[in-house]
């Protein structure tokens, strides 16, 4: 969300700042920059979204949800929802598509409604078909963290990847993150404890699989890249210090370990130009 800040306490403090691609000032912005430039440019923004079709009705004895379509109750508040979302534009400077934010972080839950899942876009080479995540998008989804709470010590539970595996899962070749990542307070000119937990969130595009250290890895597999940019926010917004260490990297299937090619510094903002053969 480049322009509105990320940090907002309710609806109403973020409802001033809502876009509608491609109107609003994160499309003109792209557009703009994309057409002067000659390349893809994806932004974050705060999305304006259709009243949802469903109430709440608020009673002495709580708070109960009714259907739209049902007869309006007395003492009815409209559910009032934004998306965080990404625009992505084309050299053409046209509006290729948008993704909305699928895992929601707690930051979000005041204003946001979640997505309804990860999506692909298909782009002329070198960058083919590209993937766009935001933030939280890296972190298992709540629901696997539930999961994970309820197995059982007989279980073998693994850490679900989920933006990880669905880019194997569709041969994505780049991987876009904007992200407003909190600082970790670990390291000195980069945030290390950060940049090391994002190489780990997105460890099945170059680690090296089971089959592979025995000998029989999968030839399909082996030797797939994907570039990964994650931009991330510095400085502060009402208190709360972000990392910055915004990184590039070029991650290998069964590697067996990933491929930085730049990390800016936690308090850079700006542009950093990274070079990689795609």
């Amino acid at each position: 969300m480049i322009f509105s800040g990320y940090v907002f306490p309710s609806f109403a403090s973020l409802e001033p700042y809502l876009e509608s691609p491609p109107k609003g000032p994160t499309s003109a912005f792209c557009s703009e920059l994309s057409k002067r430039l000659g390349c893809y440019v994806v932004a974050g923004y705060p999305e304006k979204l259709l009243p949802r079709d469903t109430k709440i009705a608020v009673a002495e004895n709580g708070a109960t949800l009714v259907q739209a379509s049902e007869p309006t109750p007395k003492d009815v508040v409209d559910i009032q929802l934004a998306g965080n979302g990404a625009v992505l534009f084309g050299p053409d400077g046209k509006l290729v598509g948008t993704y909305r934010k699928t895992n929601l972080y707690e930051a979000d839950l005041p204003w946001a409604q979640a997505g309804t899942g990860f999506t692909t876009f298909e782009l002329p080479p070198p960058l083919k078909k590209l993937a766009i995540g935001i933030c939280m998008d890296l972190n298992p989804n709540p629901a696997s963290y539930e999961t994970l709470e309820k197995g059982n010590a007989s279980d073998v539970v693994r850490e679900p990847y989920e933006l990880a595996e669905f880019c194997i899962e569709q041969g994505v070749d780049t991987l876009v993150i904007p992200c407003a990542w909190l600082d970790s307070e670990e390291g000195t000119d980069w945030d290390i404890g950060t940049v090391n937990y994002w190489c780990h969130r997105l460890q099945p595009l170059w680690s090296k699989s089971k089959s592979d250290e025995m000998g029989s890895g999968d030839e399909h597999t082996g030797g797939r890249q994907t570039a990964v940019i994650i931009c991330n926010r510095a400085g502060f917004e009402r208190g709360t210090q972000f990392a910055g260490s915004s990184t590039v990297m070029q991650l290998e299937r069964d590697s067996g370990k990933p491929n930085l090619v730049g990390v800016m510094k936690r308090k850079d903002d700006g542009c950093h130009i990274f070079s990689m053969d795609l």
